[in-house]
């Protein structure tokens, strides 16, 4: 399996908290079956996370592979960013303040929980006319909007984003509407991947094979590698990933 959302790196954001537990999480990763996985810190938060594409920050990522590769984990770890959605996003982009999935086209963008479905859209719009930028949607099934109205993401989709649905929802960690919102978003094949958006050894762990085994049994081997393989490793090989053969609108709910 290849995980494209995780807080591993230590000490750089509200993910993991020393050395130690970045190994813990990179050794359960690795037992559970995961081969690669993206270090995707929060950044462009101002005051809070900028984590740029400085020099600190690709150390930081050189850091934590070389400590991975010499306790003999076998995990590649690959670069990445949790880009929090601002204005000046696109600039950004251009200037390659902000990178992909493995520097891919793929860039993984997260948004206030409490924005406007018309809002998102137009702010995916403006990635979208961007030349060699895919927005990767992240954790869509946690976002208000989205909760009320599962259809919104469809468009989202149709125009060209993809979407990351976290383990957790699917577990039902966060909550019942989460959960409901990504069972709606995987029956009408609006998940463009599942991610552990893990950020500790002990609670959103880098665990993958609980979902794996799920995706199995609830829908079939070749739907699990697909959400859990085969689009993640197009996405980190910077290959084509396209969700909108298989998708379909969502049924419109009358007693909720």
């Amino acid at each position: 399996m290849i995980d494209i959302h995780t807080h591993i790196i230590p000490r750089i954001d509200d993910g993991s908290d020393s050395r130690a537990d970045s190994l813990a999480m990179a050794r359960m990763a690795a037992e559970s079956g995961v081969t690669a996985l993206v270090a995707t810190p929060h950044c462009n938060m101002e005051g809070y996370y900028d984590n740029f594409n400085t020099g600190d920050l690709v150390r930081a990522f050189a850091d934590l592979s070389g400590l991975i590769r010499d306790e003999g984990i076998p995990l590649e770890v690959l670069p990445g960013m949790e880009i929090y959605y601002s204005q000046d996003l696109p600039r950004k982009i251009k200037e390659k303040a902000v990178i992909g999935l493995n520097h891919s086209r793929y860039y993984l963008v997260e948004f206030p929980f409490d924005i406007s479905a018309s809002r998102m859209q137009r702010n995916l719009n403006e990635l979208l006319q961007m030349e060699q930028v895919i927005p990767v949607i992240a954790h869509p099934e946690r976002y208000y909007c989205v909760q009320r109205d599962p259809q919104v993401l469809y468009s989202m989709v149709m125009d060209g984003c993809l979407t990351q649905v976290n383990k957790g929802s699917i577990a039902g960690k966060f909550g019942e509407e989460p959960f409901v919102a990504a069972m709606e978003l995987l029956e009408y094949n609006l998940v463009g991947c599942v991610a552990s958006d893990a950020h500790t050894p002990y609670m959103r762990t880098t665990h993958m094979r609980d979902v794996y085994l799920f995706l199995q049994e609830n829908y079939s081997t070749e739907y699990a590698r697909l959400m859990l393989k085969d689009n993640p490793g197009r996405m980190i090989e910077n290959r084509r990933v396209d969700m909108r053969a298989a998708a379909r609108p969502v049924r419109k709910r009358y007693f909720r």
